[in-house]
């Protein structure tokens, strides 16, 4: 690999997990899955910059380090359900207009649920109250749907697109999700800049949230595993917006570290000498 293909990955990677917008735009198709889109339009939005979500979310932590209470490198499952309210142009606002939206919020909806995000907790921000907890994610999937009848469950609903979560970054309440595009409705999903299909990509998801948790309680004990450790449980609501962005594939992404410790050594030596 060229060092600048190395350098750009790395810049990339690190924008991302400083939480730096990129927010490459991109638009849906929403023909594909829409069973009664809005009359008189093309059936493709305008450019979307963020999704606004709104979800529910429980979070079940184990205290299986040997620490007594929870603390970085425990164990946490996260399961949620929500919905995508509008889509957001360059400037965070909705885009209105049926040919602009091609009916979101008025003949469909989308959205999402997981119940598989498994990972250990990074961060635990105890200045916050109650406390802002960051998990890092090792595996997970996350399912869009369309939702035509606006009933709020997918059960019989289309699946559009599928995430395999592998990796995550960020801070409290700006969490940045890699993952790689599993499945994807078949022309639905593109990126604006060059009209690429999301199918089989490799995805940074970056999540700004409302970090006011309701309700407003730490995580509470709701007993022990089949180890003895004690388990707790928080369940909240969210609502914030989503950006997208394409990054290097995972064959790149694992070479950042050594790319990272090289440079970090480098520097290091430089000083030595």
């Amino acid at each position: 690999m060229k060092l600048k293909k190395l350098t750009s990955a790395v810049a990339v990677s690190l924008m991302l997990a400083s939480g730096a917008a990129l927010a490459e735009p991109f638009y849906i198709n929403v023909n594909n899955f829409d069973t009664s889109p809005a009359a008189g339009t093309d059936g493709v939005t305008a450019d979307i910059y963020q999704l606004a979500v709104d979800f529910n979310a429980t979070s079940t932590f184990t205290d299986d380090d040997g620490t007594a209470g929870l603390s970085v490198g425990d164990s946490v499952t996260d399961s949620g359900f929500g919905t995508v309210s509008n889509y957001l142009n360059s400037s965070g606002t909705a885009i209105t207009g049926t040919e602009n939206n091609e009916g979101v919020g008025g003949s469909h909806s989308l959205i999402f649920d997981y119940d598989d995000l498994a990972g250990t907790i990074a961060i635990i921000d105890t200045t916050a109250n109650p406390d802002g907890i960051l998990a890092s994610y090792t595996s997970g999937t996350i399912h869009v749907y369309n939702d035509d009848n606006f009933d709020g469950d997918s059960t019989g609903e289309q699946e559009v697109l599928t995430l395999e979560v592998f990796s995550s970054a960020g801070t409290v309440g700006n969490a940045i999700i890699f993952a790689t595009v599993s499945f994807a409705d078949p022309g639905t999903w593109f990126f604006a800049s060059d009209d690429t299909d999301w199918s089989s990509l490799v995805v940074a998801i970056n999540m700004r949230l409302d970090t006011n948790v309701d309700p407003t309680t730490d995580p509470v004990l709701i007993g022990q595993d089949g180890n003895g450790n004690d388990v707790y449980e928080r369940t909240a609501e969210f609502n914030g917006s989503v950006e997208f962005n394409r990054v290097p594939e995972p064959d790149v992404l694992a070479l950042l570290g050594i790319g990272l410790v090289g440079l970090g050594i480098g520097r290091r030596m430089k000083k030595s000498t």
